[in-house]
């Protein structure tokens, strides 16, 4: 039996029907604990997808907030599980023998207009992020962060405007649209149970088409610009170069030296 190894990192804004509440984190809203069921259940349709396609390997990456937020015990018993942190890197396990990366329940880049949850890892603290001089949020960075190498993103699932950046940085990637943004806390969203049944066929497809799939490079060196909310998040940095107040710049050979 020919190996296929395939990544799923598991954000949670992106789900269908997590939309949190105006002024406070994820975590502390009242829908916390119902979005920790969804997601995990979105992670285990796109876990259930692969196998389908006859997957020999899937690895779930817990990326949300400290790689401890799914509910582990409900996770397939199929997958292996990534969570907790420090992590040596981002996208720790991943190496160039996975067929393919799946990112569910993913979202928009900081600033996107009707883009549900959006922003670039931290959207306390960070206002913009560019790559090489491109701006870019989470998909189109650990879309980069896959092709280092040399593995394709294959499945992306997150609201429209999550689906059009994953599309616009990843090119031919299959996506699911699980809502659509209304404004940053409000979506019309599909059933849960509709997202999975759609992100288990879409799984499916990708793990058959895992050949057809290119994927997304970014040649070195480079050069990661950040743009913070506030003066206070640059102040004692080390390491790269401020560009202003509020501007810090770090260089390498390595994308995994940025994050």
């Amino acid at each position: 039996m020919q190996e296929l190894k395939i990544y799923i990192s598991v954000d949670f804004e992106g789900a269908a029907c997590v939309v949190s509440e105006p002024g406070k984190t994820l975590s502390d809203s009242r829908l916390y604990e119902e979005t920790q069921r969804i997601v995990t259940a979105e992670a285990n349709a796109a876990i259930e997808g692969s196998l389908a396609a006859g997957a020999t390997e899937v690895l779930v990456n817990d990326a949300h907030d400290g790689g401890v937020c799914m509910l582990h015990e409900q996770i397939h018993p199929e997958a292996k599980i990534l969570l907790g942190t420090p992590r040596p890197r981002r996208f720790l396990g991943l190496d160039s023998s996975f067929a393919g990366v799946m990112l569910v329940a993913y979202h928009p880049m900081a600033g996107v207009e009707k883009g549900v949850l959006s922003h670039s890892y931290s959207g306390a603290a960070i206002q913009h992020i560019w790559l090489n001089g491109r701006k870019i949020g989470e998909m189109g960075f650990d879309g980069a962060c896959a092709g280092a190498f040399d593995v394709p993103v294959i499945l992306v699932s997150s609201c429209a405007e999550g689906c059009r950046e994953a599309e616009e940085f990843l090119g031919d990637v299959e996506t699911v649209i699980t809502k659509w943004g209304l404004s940053r806390n409000a979506a019309i969203s599909l059933s849960p149970a509709k997202a999975r049944e759609q992100i288990r066929a879409a799984a499916e497809r990708a793990c058959e088409r895992t050949a057809e799939f290119k994927p997304y490079k970014v040649d070195p060196p480079y050069e990661m610009k950040t743009e913070y909310k506030y003066e206070s998040y640059v102040d004692g940095k080390r390491g790269g170069e401020r560009l202003d107040a509020r501007t810090y710049v770090k260089r390498s050979d390595s994308l995994f030296d940025l994050l």
